[in-house]
């Protein structure tokens, strides 16, 4: 597990994303994902086009499922 010294609230939320990956923990993504939130896959030259967090959490819910273990790195 990755610890970070969370003496800012927004080190707080990225201290919750980071667990949240690492725990494979789809509600706690959604979660601490803005409601804004847009992702973008790189390289843009493979094709896949942004998804709003719907979509991202959606795909989400069918490819955590295939692993047991996470790494975030920073």
């Amino acid at each position: 597990m990755v610890v970070i010294d969370a003496s800012s609230p927004q080190l707080k939320v990225l201290q919750k994303w980071i667990d949240a990956y690492v725990a494979i923990d789809l509600d706690e993504i959604k979660a601490v994902t803005s409601k804004k939130y847009k992702h973008q896959t790189l390289p843009k030259s493979i094709g896949l086009p942004e998804e709003t967090k719907e979509e991202y959490t959606q795909r989400l819910a069918v490819m955590l499922p295939m692993f047991t273990k996470f790494e975030v790195r920073i």
